[in-house]
C-alpha cells in the first residue's frame, strides 16, 4: 500500500528462534526499566521517551510523539497522531488490575497552524471522564467474563470523552459526545478480541473525518544506538556487533488518532493553494495562579506538556537523564507555545548553536559545521526553503509557499511542518527527506520514519555539508517496533498477554 511498507506482526526480526526473541524482548523492557528508574525514585528528570525533564513525573499527560502524515489509504484526509503514557507493560489476565487510562479532567489537543504565527487556528481537544458501572463502585475494571463488546458488563469502568474542534478565536463545536475509548488491553483471556473493541471505539466525525482513543502499540522507531550521540558524542557501546534493541518495541502507549479532510486545516480551506500547515500537540492540567488571591480565581488549565518536531531536546541541548534539572529550557519549552517560541532568546541561540556536534567533535574529531546554523534554527522553527536559511535548496514546507499568508506574521515557532500536496510515495524510506523521501520526516512524520538517523545527519551538516552516514552504526541485527498497518488507524494492536 503506498505511504507504508511491511506488513502487521510483532517484530520485524527475521531468522530468531521463538525463544531468543522473547529473550531479546525481556531484555528491552529491562532496559526501558533501567532508562525511568530514576526519574520514577525522584534521582534523575525524563519525559516523552526520555526528551522532556519533568512530564514523566505525570505520567498519562506525557506526551511522547506526534505524527502528521497524508492519509495512505484516502490522498484527500490529513492524519494527526498524539502519543501519551510511555512505557506501559503488556497486559495480562494475572495483572488485570493494572491500567492505564487517559487523565481525567485534562485537555488533550492537537493543534493546527496554517498561517505560520505559532497560534493555532484549529485545535482539536479531547477531555475524558470515567464511568464507573460497578456496584458501588468496588471491584476490578475488568472481568470477571471476557470483553467482547465496549458494552459488556465485564468492562466495569469505561473512559469517555467529549471531542471539540475550537477555531482560532476560541469558539468550540463539539464533535463527539460520551464516545468511548478503546480500553487498557488486559490480554488474551479477559479481552479475546481486542481490534474488534478498537473498531468498536473508532467514531466518525461530521463532515467527514474518524478519530479513535486506544491504547496501542508504541510505534517510534528509535535507533537506540545513536542515543550515545546526542549526548555524549558517540554511538555504542559496541557499535556494529550488539543488536540494536529497541527497548520500546514491546511496550505500549495511549493515542490519540485523528483523520480529517485536508481542506478543514489548510489555510482559507484550500490546500492546493495553501499546502503548508503546522502541527504540534499539548496537554494541559486544571490549576490556579499561586502569584495572585486565590479568591477571585476560577480554575483554569495550564499547558504542562508540549510536543510538535521530535527531539527538540536532544537535537538542541543534549538533554535527556542527567543532563536536564527541573525548570529548566527544557520544562520551559513544555510550557510554552509556539507563538512566544520567537521571544525566548535562550532557545533562538541554543538552535544557531546546537550542542549534540560539539559533543561529537570532542568524542570522535569530526569536525562540527560553523556556527550559527542557521540550516538547524529552520528545521525547527521555519521549515525547508530555499531563502530561509536551511540550506536543502528547495521548498518544501514552509508556511512563505501559501499564497494566502501574511509574511509580516509569520514568527519563528517550533512545530512539525508538513506540506499537504507532497504526493504519497510507493516506496517510503525510513530516512525520509535526506534519503531523496520528500514525503518522509522532517516535512511531517510518518509512523514508520525514523527521526534519530536522519536528525543526527542534519546536525553534522546535511544536506549541504558532507555525508554524515558513517556515524550511524550498522548493528548485526535490530528489533524494532512492527511497521505500521495501511488503512486507518495504521497503529498495531497493543501487546498483550495471555
Amino acid at each position: 500500500m503506498p505511504g507504508f511498507v511491511g506488513t502487521p506482526g510483532f517484530n520485524r526480526f527475521t531468522g530468531l528462534s521463538r525463544r531468543k526473541l522473547t529473550v531479546l524482548a525481556t531484555a528491552t523492557v529491562a532496559l526501558t526499566a533501567a532508562s525511568v528508574a530514576g526519574p520514577l525514585m525522584g534521582t534523575g528528570e525524563a519525559g516523552g521517551h526520555i526528551d522532556a525533564p519533568s512530564s514523566v513525573l505525570d505520567s498519562p499527560v506525557d506526551l511522547t510523539d506526534v505524527y502528521a502524515f497524508t492519509s495512505p489509504d484516502n490522498h484527500d484526509m490529513v492524519t494527526l497522531v498524539a502519543n501519551v503514557r510511555p512505557f506501559q507493560m503488556p497486559g495480562t489476565a494475572a495483572n488485570a488490575l493494572v491500567d492505564y487510562p487517559f487523565a481525567t479532567g485534562a485537555r488533550y489537543e492537537i493543534h493546527t497552524d496554517a498561517d505560520g504565527d505559532g497560534a493555532p487556528d484549529t485545535t482539536y481537544r479531547w477531555t475524558f471522564r470515567d464511568e464507573d458501572r460497578r456496584p458501588f463502585g468496588i471491584g476490578p475494571k475488568v472481568g470477571p467474563l471476557p470483553v467482547t463488546s465496549l458494552d459488556d458488563s465485564s468492562l466495569g469502568v469505561r473512559q469517555k470523552y467529549t471531542l471539540e474542534k475550537v477555531a482560532a478565536d476560541g469558539s468550540a463545536t463539539k464533535l463527539l459526545t460520551d464516545a468511548i475509548a478503546s480500553p487498557t488491553n488486559t490480554g488474551r483471556v479477559l479481552m479475546p478480541n481486542y481490534g474488534k473493541l478498537r473498531t468498536q471505539a473508532t467514531r466518525d466525525l461530521p463532515g467527514g473525518g474518524r478519530t479513535v482513543a486506544t491504547q496501542a502499540a508504541d510505534s517510534f522507531k528509535a535507533d537506540s544506538q545513536v542515543f550515545g550521540l546526542f549526548t555524549v558524542g558517540t554511538s555504542g557501546p559496541v557499535p556494529g556487533w550488539l543488536p540494536d534493541a529497541q527497548p520500546l518495541s514491546a511496550l505500549n502507549v495511549n493515542s490519540l488518532v485523528l483523520q480529517v479532510p485536508k481542506s478543514e486545516v489548510a489555510l482559507k480551506g484550500n490546500p492546493e493553494r495553501n499546502p503548508v500547515v503546522g502541527v504540534w500537540a499539548s496537554v494541559s492540567r486544571q490549576g490556579a495562579d499561586l502569584g495572585r488571591s486565590l479568591k477571585e480565581q476560577a480554575p483554569t488549565f495550564r499547558q504542562v506538556s508540549r510536543n510538535g518536531t521530535p527531539h527538540v531536546a536532544f537535537g538542541v541541548y543534549g538533554s535527556t537523564i542527567g543532563f536536564s534539572k527541573p525548570g529548566g529550557p527544557e520544562d520551559r519549552f513544555q510550557a510554552r507555545a509556539p507563538k512566544d517560541d520567537h521571544l525566548e532568546t535562550d532557545f533562538l541561540a541554543a538552535t544557531l548553536d546546537p550542542v549534540p556536534p560539539k559533543r561529537i567533535e570532542r568524542a570522535q574529531g569530526r569536525k562540527a559545521p560553523a556556527v550559527p546554523r542557521r540550516d538547524i534554527q529552520a528545521l525547527f522553527m521555519k521549515g525547508i526553503g530555499k531563502s530561509n536559511g536551511s540550506l536543502f535548496g528547495f521548498d518544501l514546507n514552509t508556511h512563505t509557499m501559501n499564497a494566502d499568508a501574511d509574511p509580516g506574521r509569520i514568527r519563528l515557532a517550533e512545530m512539525l511542518r508538513l506540506n499537504l500536496t507532497t504526493p504519497v510515495t510507493a516506496r517510503p524510506r525510513a530516512h525520509g527527506v535526506l534519503d531523496g523521501d520528500l514525503q518522509g520526516f522532517p516535512n511531517g512524520r510518518r509512523l514508520n520514519d525514523n527521526i534519530d538517523g536522519p536528525l543526527i545527519r542534519m546536525l553534522e551538516g546535511e544536506p549541504a555539508g558532507p555525508s554524515a552516514m558513517g556515524l550511524l552504526p550498522d548493528p548485526v541485527l535490530r528489533l524494532e517496533p512492527a511497521d505500521a498497518q495501511a488503512t486507518f488507524p495504521y497503529l498495531n494492536l497493543p501487546h498483550a498477554g495471555p
